[in-house]
């Protein structure tokens, strides 16, 4: 259960950062196996400058101190901050642009 916590965390807070930086027509997926959990993102472009600044803030590597003691802090200051402690619950965050739209796989392995 507290798995599938931290994964709707990590959509909720993504999302909210796609939108509120005008992202439109967001879709969500979300696959799991039986040690992997991709999330996929894809939207309309938007500004070039967010995604240097998404490139910025997932550079920040998983790590299993917060994933015992700080992962439930998500949600309690400004979106750019909570993408810091998003960071913290993926292993890898790719993108890629095709057709106007870009599309963002955020990964989280069910052990380090």
């Amino acid at each position: 259960m507290v798995e599938n916590q931290k994964i709707c965390r990590i959509i909720e807070e993504f999302s909210l950062y796609l939108m509120e930086k005008e992202a439109k027509e967001v879709t969500i997926k979300v696959k799991q196996s039986e040690n992997k959990t991709s999330i996929y993102f894809d939207c309309s472009l938007f500004d070039f400058k967010y995604i240097k600044e998404l490139e910025e803030i997932f550079k920040h590597k998983r790590q299993k101190e917060f994933e015992i003691y700080g992962w439930e802090l998500i949600g309690q200051g400004d979106a750019d901050n909570e993408l810091v402690l998003v960071s913290n619950l993926i292993n890898h965050f790719m993108y890629y642009i095709k057709d106007e739209r870009i599309y963002f796989d955020l990964v989280r392995y069910e052990e380090f």
